[in-house]
């Protein structure tokens, strides 16, 4: 629904209102929206050109709102789009229900709780080949029905003791994202979960779902510290290493035995982790390599 004015010279028009729209879809994937979706508008078109400039755009769903600026175009059949999305602190809870209707799928049986979310985002590119990109960050919030501890299984053991619990609760959770087409991508995640530690890392996400990530993990407590400065010889980097496959709805967690080992022998044929009773000159010598004065 719009209710508004509309005024026009007939070379140049203007529109200001407000836009109401209810079941919205806004993935092929999607499903309708349970939430309303309220936007105040003031768009000013060249209809000459068949170019226009939207001013204003305050984006609400309940509680929660966005501002969406900036300029589109027609080219052929289509809109081309040049726009920005400045989201600051909504809350979580408010769009929730609108996370089906973006094709965005939870892992099964789980859903988020409290906090916010806040997104500073560039929407470019035809409207049916849209690129979004830009920082997406959580706040505070909690993944009921979701046991990361759990899911991480081997790593858990490496902090010494038990870190399952049956929902995640979330300090802060930060990337970079580019949503296209051919899937989405994920850089510079940091992910600090008070329970278990600090998750870092990058990957993308397939059209269909499937999860191609490669992660670092610091866990709190018990020889979790041992293990990740061996894992982290030599790279420079601290953390046991795991990766993250399967689908959205089912996420696996698959450490990653062999970066770990790898971190730890380079550790030892750079001398930064002498082993007692061995010739380290002798066995870098073997692998190709010497020991540093």
């Amino acid at each position: 629904n719009f209710d508004g004015t509309l005024n026009s010279n007939g070379s140049r028009a203007t529109a200001v209102g407000t836009f109401t729209g209810n079941q919205l879809k806004f993935s092929p994937k999607g499903t309708p929206a349970a939430r309303t979706v309220v936007i105040k508008h003031t768009v000013d078109v060249d209809l000459d050109k068949q170019s226009g400039e939207l001013t204003q755009g305050d984006v609400e769903i309940g509680k929660a709102v966005a501002h969406l600026t900036g300029k589109f175009r027609t080219e052929g059949d289509t809109q081309v789009l040049n726009m920005k999305l400045n989201a600051p602190n909504m809350p979580v809870d408010e769009l929730v229900a609108m996370l089906p209707s973006m094709g965005i799928v939870l892992p099964s049986g789980s859903q988020l709780k409290g906090g916010t979310l806040s997104a500073e985002l560039g929407i470019m590119g035809p409207v049916d080949k849209l690129v979004i990109t830009g920082p997406v960050r959580l706040a505070d919030t909690k993944l009921a029905g979701f046991d990361l501890g759990s899911k991480l299984g081997a790593l858990s053991a490496f902090a010494g003791k038990s870190i399952s619990n049956p929902d995640t609760s979330v300090q802060n959770a930060s990337l970079n994202a580019r949503v296209a087409p051919e899937g989405t991508k994920a850089d510079a995640i940091n992910l600090n979960v008070p329970a278990i530690g600090v998750i870092t890392g990058a990957g993308t996400v397939s059209p269909a779902g499937e999860l191609s990530f490669k992660m670092l993990a610091d866990l709190h407590g018990g020889i979790a510290g041992g293990v990740t400065k061996m894992a982290a010889m030599g790279s420079g980097k601290g953390g046991v290493p795991f990766a993250v496959e399967g689908t959205t709805a089912n996420p696996k967690f698959i450490p990653d035995v062999k970066g770990m080992a790898g971190g730890a022998l380079q550790g030892v044929l750079s001398g930064k982790t002498p082993v007692k009773g061995v010739d380290m000159n002798a066995l870098g010598g073997l692998l190709g390599k010497k020991k540093p004065k």
